[in-house]
């Protein structure tokens, strides 16, 4: 049996010499060299087990051991590509990316020069460039994209979208339109956040045992769902418990 001690120190070796041949991406020896343990760790479990068994369950886990050691691998690879091919839709991937790290000045800005030409009206440009307003707190500027949105294509039809539109109004102070939307939604929205939203907006407009149905009927729900879906709503339904507890 391998000593502990000296396991602690091939393992590091073999996840050196396996990034060099395999062609992994380089920051993973600076992990690994930096971070004694879980370095080599990360790098098993992101980089050698998905090879190894290839379920899905294991690129689950690859994938949110890259996103913790390294969470810019993927703004990396993105910006590559743009840089290989300068295309709408290279930009709005980047974009994506940049708002889930939330650099939303950068993503909108990057929207923009991808909103020209024949790509000036196109949906999936304009929803993502409203979200990155919305992000960066220029409510008036989402509203205005999303209204662009809706004049040039009428038939898109987009629950997130309506959400994002919900929220810009609520965060101009205009609670009694920002309300209707989300009563609306709430009726046809997946998971919780809009019926979440619109409980503690009517609880801060007085209207309490609205607020307290909407929110049990959350808790409700999650009780009666499996486990991806709590873990997927979590934040919205650690909320209704708290204010059902309140």
């Amino acid at each position: 049996m391998i000593p502990i001690s000296l396991l602690s120190l091939l393992l590091p070796i073999f996840c050196v010499v396996h990034i060099i041949r395999s062609g992994a991406d380089r920051v993973w020896i600076y992990v690994v060299v930096f971070l004694p343990g879980l370095g080599s760790i990360a790098y098993l479990v992101a980089e050698v087990l998905p090879g190894l068994f290839g379920g899905a369950r294991a690129r689950r886990l690859a994938g949110t051991a890259v996103k913790t050691i390294d969470p810019e691998r993927d703004l990396r690879r993105l910006s590559d590509a743009l840089a290989l091919v300068d295309s709408a839709e290279n930009k709005r991937l980047l974009a994506e990316e940049l708002i889930r790290l939330g650099r939303f000045g950068e993503a909108a800005e990057l929207l923009d020069s991808a909103l020209v030409g024949i790509h000036k009206d196109d949906p999936s440009l304009l929803f993502a460039r409203a979200r990155a307003l919305a992000g960066a707190g220029d409510h008036t500027g989402a509203l205005a994209a999303l209204d662009h949105l809706r004049r040039s294509n009428p038939d898109f039809q987009s629950a997130d979208a309506h959400l994002v539109y919900a929220r810009c109004l609520e965060g101009l102070g205009r609670d009694e339109e920002a309300m209707r939307e989300l009563a609306a939604l709430v009726g046809y929205a997946t998971g919780e956040e809009a019926r979440c939203r619109y409980a503690l907006l009517l609880r801060r407009h007085g209207r309490d045992a609205e607020a307290q149905m909407l929110f049990r009927e959350i808790l409700a729900r999650a009780k009666r769902a499996d486990r991806r879906y709590r873990r997927l709503e979590r934040d919205w339904i650690e909320t209704a418990r708290r204010e059902v507890a309140a």
